[in-house]
């Protein structure tokens, strides 16, 4: 059984591994290691910078919507206070308190409003679901309709700055939309945040062992007792060996490459994301974009239940999910596209009958510098007839952001079975995790100590059931998001063709 003396290995230094380290430490565990191949005392977990993690980004969404699932709207709210006392704690530090890459200036929650809106005069479900939920239980954090007066009243009583936000969406499917916004929700500045929450850890203790070779895993090591295996440290990459009580893999969309079994539990997906960066000499357009002016919002047109279906339905051309983000504070703005999920099948490392999707992204040995077409297309439609102001400039960056989809898009955070109580795992962000850094860990401990709370039945070890969709994981390899089988924009092409950086 796992004890604060325990020696634990941690291997990921993004959301899973930053928030399970800084509860541990603050719970009384003494020796704690984080492992990564990622050097974040140096490149601050910038994306630009060699990060190629989910966790390291310049935003994230946070929103306290989450439809019946009310374990995580109230993990959303509790969250929330901890991230606004966080940006309390540095504004009211000097320069010299905080950690290289943070200032007292930097906030890392900023709660600019959270918009939900989908095609159509009907509300969409899941926003229904989510309206009556927090009508119910949380009724202070209650949401604003679209299209209602009476809710765009009460905004104009609370200021007269979101009723603007209320109406920037308005020309997305020609203003044929509904949704709600949410007033309490916002961004959260992914890489400060990590930062942050690294400088935390370390103050309470947790050791960190970073960048190529040493930081980077090469293999568990494991001793078999008949028909147990037990994890008793890991090899780096610089072929030292370490040892511990118990490994964590809080790898995200490397997991499945670490631990062969996980490939039924979770599985590597690229979402598109596209960057238009605005000169500095548009200020109009800077002050438009900024969080005070301007909110995250997320746009679902279609049934996404025909999207990954082959041979493609005719209904897969316009089925959408996806949205954008308020300007950074170098001027980028960036835009998300999750209606569909793209794999990558390669051989296991270690298993090499095994075929799981692994990430690729623009630091692999083999780099991709670019997007699918399938993605870029409707992105370049939603955004242009959303915000026409935008294509003069078209995009200017790319990437390919990899999360780790569960089987149901629940948090896969237990003992792996079959390894005598030393191998945890703690991954499946299926896209939603960032805004829990700051409270996620509470939980993982008390799944690691094996105390029973409210998410032990919801995260617990689960495989890939024989019959059922699974989230996509029972697509394979053969399935149509399999990225070898999909067209690729180019990053170069004359204006008639759709590239990579035009937005028209």
């Amino acid at each position: 059984m796992v004890s604060p003396d325990s020696t634990i290995i941690i291997v990921g230094g993004g959301v899973f591994g930053l928030s399970t380290a800084l509860w541990l430490a603050r719970g009384g565990y003494k020796n704690i290691t984080v492992f990564d191949r990622c050097a974040f005392d140096k490149n601050y977990y910038n994306p630009s910078n060699g990060c190629d993690g989910a966790s390291a980004d310049i935003n994230k969404v946070f929103r306290m919507a989450y439809g019946e699932k009310l374990e995580y709207q109230a993990l959303a709210i509790e969250a929330r206070d901890i991230w606004l006392s966080w940006n309390k704690a540095i504004a009211d530090s000097t320069a010299g308190d905080l950690p290289a890459g943070l200032t007292p200036e930097d906030k890392l929650l900023y709660i600019c409003g959270s918009y939900f809106v989908a095609e159509g005069p009907k509300l969409n479900d899941f926003y229904a679901k989510s309206l009556d939920a927090m009508e119910r239980t949380a009724p202070e954090y209650r949401k604003m309709q679209f299209g209602d007066k009476e809710d765009e009243e009460r905004l104009r009583n609370i200021s007269p700055k979101w009723v603007e936000k209320y109406h920037v969406v308005d020309k997305i499917n020609d203003g044929d939309i509904n949704g709600f916004i949410d007033i309490n929700g916002g961004i959260t500045i992914a890489d400060k945040a990590c930062v942050f929450a690294r400088f935390l850890c370390v103050k309470a203790g947790v050791k960190f062992v970073l960048g190529e070779p040493q930081g980077q895993l090469e293999t568990l090591i494991i001793e078999n007792h008949d028909l147990q295996k037990k994890v008793i440290g890991i090899k780096t990459s610089d072929g030292r060996s370490h040892f511990g009580d118990l490994v964590i893999v809080a790898c995200g969309c490397w997991t499945a490459s670490v631990i062969p079994e996980a490939h039924r539990t979770v599985e590597a997906t690229a979402g598109t994301v596209m960057f238009i960066d605005i000169p500095k000499n548009r200020q109009d357009l800077w002050k438009r974009f900024h969080p005070d002016n301007y909110p995250v919002w997320s746009y679902r047109r279609g049934d996404g239940a025909e999207s990954n279906l082959w041979p493609f339905s005719d209904n897969h051309l316009s089925y959408y999910q996806g949205g954008g983000f308020p300007i950074s504070k170098e001027g980028r703005l960036k835009f998300g596209f999750r209606g569909r999920k793209f794999t990558n099948f390669q051989s296991h490392p270690t298993e090499p009958n095994l075929r799981i999707s692994t990430p690729r992204t623009k630091y692999s040995k083999d780099p991709v510098n670019t997007v699918p077409l399938y993605g870029l297309e409707r992105m370049k439609e939603v955004i242009a007839k959303g915000f026409p102001e935008l294509i003069e400039f078209g995009f200017t960056d790319s990437r390919l952001c990899w999360y780790t989809d569960s089987v149901d898009n629940d948090y896969v955070i237990d003992y792996v079975p079959g390894y005598s109580d030393s191998l945890f795992i703690c991954t499946g962000g299926s896209g939603h995790a960032f805004k829990f850094l700051p409270i996620l860990g509470r939980h993982v401990k008390n799944q690691l100590e094996r105390i029973s709370d409210k998410f032990t039945p919801v995260w617990k070890w689960r495989v890939a059931e024989e019959g059922k969709e699974n989230n996509g994981l029972s697509e394979g390899e053969r399935g149509p998001r399999e990225m070898s089988k999909i067209e690729m924009a180019d990053r170069e092409c004359p204006s008639s063709s759709i590239g990579l950086n035009q937005l028209y």
